[in-house]
């Protein structure tokens, strides 16, 4: 949990400054090597006992990641997020597409403007990445396989938390790619019959589920300004239950 929590305290940071990050994924969250020699070791593990390599047809060659590094010794300061390249002053609303796809807030699929908050939904997202290890919304096209499709990841949110408010569709310069004049879905057999925040957790059970999904579902809001603060989840209870999952 420590990686969420400094991940929090960084965005809080940034927000302090009216900045948003706006390219908040998992590969932006670096946790910091505590020991260097660890390359050392790496490097004499990779000449003595190489992993294996995939040989291209045209001279490329592919080699297997080495990413375990065990368990870290030290919670703090280890963690940092990075690529604040494309960040943007937060104050007032800005247009664009930002963040990397599966993350994506609604309002910025939509092009309705985007602010802190857009943060805050693309980290509550990125928890199943840390803890189940895959994606929360399957946004892929069904019809094209592997590729990404805006209008299947609406569908999934749509069964996540219910149709769209109508404020957040009315405003949203892409609303009609995907929305009927009267706010509902074009293709509404998109959307999944059963999605839940239960049905896609099983690395928490009984009490443990229950304060996850209270900490995590006012980060994955519809209308941004219902979506907890970096500061309000600070404090939540579940944050401070241990520091033994995340």
């Amino acid at each position: 949990m420590f990686v969420l929590s400094l991940s929090l305290y960084l965005l809080w940071s940034g927000f302090h400054f009216h900045l948003r990050a706006t390219d908040l994924k998992p590969d932006n969250i670096m946790v910091r090597l505590e020991d260097p020699e660890l390359l050392s070791r790496y490097a004499r593990d990779e000449f003595e006992n190489p992993l294996p390599q995939k040989h291209c047809d045209d001279g490329r060659i592919i080699y297997l990641s080495r990413n375990t590094y065990g368990p870290l010794k030290d919670i703090l300061g280890l963690v940092e997020i990075t690529d604040f390249d494309l960040a943007v002053h937060g104050d007032s609303p800005q247009d664009g597409c930002i963040l990397a796809e599966v993350y994506r807030a609604p309002e910025v699929i939509l092009d309705r403007g985007y602010t802190y908050s857009a943060d805050i939904w693309s980290l509550g997202v990125m928890l199943w990445d840390f803890l189940e290890g895959r994606t929360l919304f399957e946004a892929v096209d069904p019809r094209v396989v592997e590729e990404y499709d805006d209008e299947t990841h609406l569908a999934y949110i749509t069964s996540l938390l219910g149709p769209a408010p109508k404020d957040l569709v009315g405003r949203g310069k892409r609303t009609s790619m995907f929305y009927t004049a009267a706010g509902t879905l074009k293709n509404p057999d998109l959307v999944p019959s059963t999605f839940s925040f239960e049905s896609t957790l099983s690395k928490f059970n009984g009490e443990e589920k229950k304060m996850f999904i209270n900490f995590v579902s006012p980060m994955i809001k519809w209308n941004p300004e219902e979506r907890s603060t970096a500061k309000e989840l600070l404090q939540d209870p579940w944050l401070h239950n241990d520091y033994t999952q995340i």
